[in-house]
């Protein structure tokens, strides 16, 4: 008898602590998740090294962070990856920085990732390395110059497509030459305005070509050098690759000048200057022209 009450009043005892403990915690208030503006470190297991794994997070379209007043989204939709040239590649393999805290590591894991690509493609990187974008060339000799680019900066990160044997692909990057190189090059990419060229490809003409098809991509050099494939010694192969002009000569390649000196040469031209002068003061009449 005395037993029975003894394990009835260790029962009576366990119930009672088991609710007042939700009591007590919800008295004491609902703590605050961390602030997205507040450092903060957590050590953290996956359950899978693959790409679920990592987006057990970054699957979260609310995964944000604030740096330096922006709001940044570290959000990966899963839809982009998949239709990417690397659906089939795991997030390590480019984010080779990578370690189980968050957040993850000290040091500049964008920049890590947007070079990684060279250990998979060790013939693209090789030819980078031999093109004026090299990080050992200097960059126009001024300090206040940006760095060179990366692998990432000009081919994208989540969203590449594949280009080999994917005519969607291609045409995609074809039409791609200000985010490639324009935001870098503004001048070039604002001079390239020729009727045949530069015009026909911002307004979308699909023969129209891309920067990289006259200026090359990987090893890009400037036109002064001999190997440059706008260099004037290489022009009449350049302009008659696959593709572009036909019969192509010396003679055909005095052309060029125009494609990105159109401005340049118009403005120089008396004829052209005397023309515009005429129509600026007839557009004056009419409340047209600069005034």
């Amino acid at each position: 008898m005395g037993s029975r009450m003894s394990r009835t009043i260790i029962a009576a005892a366990v119930l009672v602590i088991a609710l007042a403990a939700p009591v007590a915690a919800y008295g004491q208030g609902v703590q605050p998740s961390v602030s997205p503006t507040a450092p903060y470190e957590l050590d953290f297991t996956l359950p899978t090294e693959s790409k679920s794994g990592c987006q057990v997070c970054h699957g979260d379209p609310a995964l944000v962070r604030i740096r330096d007043g922006v709001i940044m989204s570290y959000y990966i939709d899963d839809a982009v990856v998949a239709g990417s040239a690397h659906a089939d590649q795991q997030c390590v393999g480019c984010h080779i920085d990578f370690n189980y805290k968050a957040p993850h590591g000290d040091g500049d894991w964008a920049t890590t990732a947007k070079g990684a690509c060279r250990n998979c493609h060790d013939e693209q990187s090789v030819a980078f390395g031999l093109g004026v974008h090299r990080a050992t060339v200097s960059n126009g000799g001024s300090d206040a110059a940006e760095p060179k680019p990366l692998c990432g900066d000009c081919h994208g990160s989540h969203e590449i497509l594949m280009i080999t044997d994917n005519p969607a692909g291609a045409e995609a990057i074809h039409t791609d030459g200000w985010e490639v190189c324009g935001r870098c090059h503004e001048d070039y990419w604002d001079s390239y305005n020729d009727y045949y060229h530069g015009a026909a490809y911002k307004r979308g003409a699909e023969d129209a070509p891309s920067c990289w098809d006259c200026h090359g991509w990987h090893d890009i050099l400037p036109s002064s050098d001999r190997g440059s494939m706008v260099h004037e010694s290489h022009l009449v192969e350049t302009c008659g690759q696959e593709g572009c002009h036909f019969g192509v000569d010396e003679k055909y390649t005095e052309y060029a000048v125009f494609i990105h000196g159109r401005e340049e040469i118009s403005a120089a031209n008396p004829l052209v200057s005397l023309i515009r002068s005429v129509l600026d003061a007839v557009g004056g009449l009419f409340g047209g022209g600069d005034a």
